[in-house]
């Protein structure tokens, strides 16, 4: 047990203290703000302070977790041994450089996002805005290496320390934007898109069109038993995120009402692996989120506890409130649509804190780590580029024992159109992100 020596014991402090000494280096932890209690500690100790304590490592607090409101604050990136910190130690006693524990709360937290920003076209928190792109440490788990700079710090003076990491996972996700391309849409949708096809020439495209509702051919996106096979000996289950949204602007799933849809749901969901992927315009109307969830959750005969944002669309905190609200536990939205990575700098679960009410919650996010769409259309990789970067982040990953969460959609291994050729790279990163 590691006791922390502080001037006050804040909700801030104990989150990130839990987060990065608990949750990822298997570190118990304990507080005191008093000198005697510290002092007559038998076992490792780490002063968080602003005064010396020659007995003990000693690392400078700066203001952030002993704060309530929220500011822009001092994070501007500066470089280390060849490592980004933020947060920067005027102190010159200190044992690190930086206050690890004020810039992990300010990553995992999404401090930044909370303060004024220039939103992209569809409203959301653009990468290029982060602190991690302008340190460029966005394809870093960077919260992870500032715990292990403690880690280290804690070892030089306690040989004997004892952490109990946990241990890498791989966590395959699937959106269900379009359970169907031809199948189980309204008449006058179908006579649409005939007719848009026919108009630009696709004739090829029409065609398919026919086959598939006249039953002579598959569906070009019903590519669920391929995801199951490809995934089995992996032994990783997948978790399936269901549009389970009216139609209407880039909410555009097949009929919620078909049966069929409605058996598929039911299919996927083997160890209870169906979430609710929240519609756009769930993003603005509460009720609209009630909705999708309990309407999704009446198929299933079961309480949905697992969600993702269609178009990673979220805001802090007013999203996680709402998800939390109709009784979502597991949220599975954090990343970036545009680029891979890290957007919070962690790569394990790890609970919600809200800022603006100062208190942890028990919304668990899962950050993502990469999508497919963040490659082939945002990045413009071509599969042997995009297999690069994912095997590069695997191994990021692996090296922090944390949790691979890879984003796929069920259309984009249909290998066909602009999709030809992406089934090998999803193949290959099973067996990279599972051995």
């Amino acid at each position: 047990m590691l006791l922390i020596l502080t001037s006050a014991i804040t909700n801030r402090l104990r989150y990130i203290a839990d987060l990065m000494l608990r949750d990822m280096l298997g570190l118990g932890v304990a507080f005191t703000t008093s000198m005697d209690e510290f002092q007559s500690h038998p076992g490792p100790k780490l002063a968080y302070t602003a005064g010396s304590e020659p007995d003990a490592p000693r690392v400078a607090p700066s203001p952030l977790l002993f704060e309530d409101g929220i500011k822009v604050q001092e994070a501007f990136p500066f470089m280390v041994d060849s490592l980004p910190l933020i947060f920067k130690s005027e102190d010159q006693l200190s044992a690190l450089p930086f206050d690890p524990f004020a810039a992990g709360f300010y990553m995992a937290s999404r401090y930044e996002e909370y303060l004024p920003f220039i939103k992209d076209k569809y409203g959301r928190f653009p990468a290029d805005g982060s602190v991690a792109w302008q340190g460029k440490f966005l394809d870093i788990p960077i919260v992870h290496l500032w715990a292990d700079m403690v880690k280290k710090l804690l070892e030089r003076h306690y040989p004997g320390i004892q952490f109990n990491p946990q241990r890498y996972r791989f966590v395959p996700t699937i959106d269900v934007d379009h359970a169907w391309c031809y199948r189980e849409r309204p008449l006058l949708r179908s006579l649409g898109g005939a007719g848009r096809a026919f108009m630009s020439g696709r004739f090829n495209d029409i065609s398919k069109r026919i086959r598939v509702l006249a039953g002579l051919a598959a569906d070009p996106f019903d590519t669920f038993e391929y995801i199951l096979k490809v995934l089995e000996p992996s032994g990783a289950h997948p978790l399936f995120f269901i549009l389970f949204a009216d139609y209407g602007g880039d909410d555009n799933n097949v009929n919620i009402r078909s049966k069929a849809f409605r058996q598929l749901v039911r299919e996927l969901d083997q160890h209870q692996g169906v979430g609710v992927h929240p519609s756009l315009s769930s993003n603005k109307h509460y009720l609209k989120l009630q909705a999708e969830c309990s309407g999704l959750g009446s198929v299933l005969d079961r309480q949905v506890t697992r969600s993702r944002q269609h178009f990673l669309k979220f805001s802090v905190p007013r999203t996680y409130r709402a998800l939390h609200q109709v009784g979502i536990t597991e949220d599975y939205t954090m990343g970036y649509a545009s680029h891979p990575g890290f957007r919070a700098g962690v790569a394990i679960p790890y609970p919600f804190f809200d800022i603006s009410r100062n208190l942890a919650t028990s919304l668990l996010i899962h950050p993502i780590t990469i999508m497919d769409v963040t490659m082939k259309d945002y990045l413009r990789l071509n599969p042997e580029q995009s297999l690069e970067m994912i095997r590069n982040l695997v191994s990021a990953v692996k090296s922090v024992n944390g949790e691979f969460v890879s984003l796929w959609h069920n259309e984009s291994l249909c290998e066909t159109g602009r999709w030809q050729g992406w089934r090998r790279v999803f193949e290959e990163m099973v067996i990279m992100a599972s051995t």
